[in-house]
């Protein structure tokens, strides 16, 4: 299995580098891979690549959803051209593009939980709760150290990747979801921030020193002064 897994990866890299080598020298088409986690700042990610296509109608997208370790895995292994990930990231390996929005951290709970009443939750709310967070070394995590001490006093009853199984869980009265506000909403579920406040930047990354197509070579670039643009009219 650990073979076969890794025969596709390599058919799959050999593919995308025979269209990037067909398309280098025509008009500029070609397949861009694009990697994103579950983030608002998305959305400008979306407006970026739609601005992008006005101008270069026969390029296509692939699209990659996931968690962190996953885009940072496939970026790396060159399965993906760019990826869309949370802070920190290794400067010495990427270039990258900082997203002009925060993502804020909260918890998702059911409506007629006493939490949804609440302005905003505090570590001492969570006392005796069980949550279902992100995947990863709770302790150690942005949660955790906010949590402080009294991150020994919650039970983790499930982790996961993406929020929207984590939200059918709390749906089901699985007690409360840690995780980071989107720009959707759940029929049964409402958004409670943290407080102190809990925020974390996003950033638009590739490898430095890699050899892209020219289709993704140009939005890279285009990506740059779109985001200098936007950052400029913020000022």
């Amino acid at each position: 299995m650990i073979l076969k897994r890794r025969a596709q990866e390599l058919l799959a890299l050999a593919e995308k580098t025979r269209q990037d080598l067909r398309h280098r020298d025509e008009e500029l088409t070609g397949k861009i891979a694009i990697g994103s986690g579950e983030f608002q700042s998305t959305r400008f990610l979306s407006q970026m690549i739609a601005s992008f296509s006005e101008k270069h109608p026969n390029v296509q997208y692939e699209i990659y959803s996931g968690d962190a370790d996953n885009i940072h895995d496939y970026v790396e292994r060159g399965l993906l051209d760019i990826g869309l990930m949370a802070e920190p990231i290794d400067i010495r390996k990427y270039d990258f593009i900082s997203m002009p929005v925060k993502e804020r951290w909260g918890v998702w709970v059911n409506t007629d939980s006493a939490l949804a009443q609440k302005e905003w939750v505090q570590p001492e709310d969570l006392v005796g709760k069980q949550l279902i967070t992100a995947t990863g070394e709770f302790p150690k995590s942005s949660i955790g150290k906010w949590l402080d001490d009294y991150n020994t006093q919650v039970k983790i009853i499930a982790t996961g990747n993406l929020l929207y199984n984590e939200a059918m869980l709390a749906e089901n009265h699985l007690e409360i979801v840690l995780g980071i506000k989107l720009n959707y909403t759940y029929d049964n579920l409402c958004f409670v921030p943290l407080y102190p406040i809990l925020e974390m930047s996003t950033v638009l990354v590739w490898k430095k020193e890699q050899i892209f197509s020219s289709a993704t070579s140009s939005f890279i670039e285009f990506a740059r002064q779109y985001e200098k643009v936007i950052s400029d009219n913020k000022l």
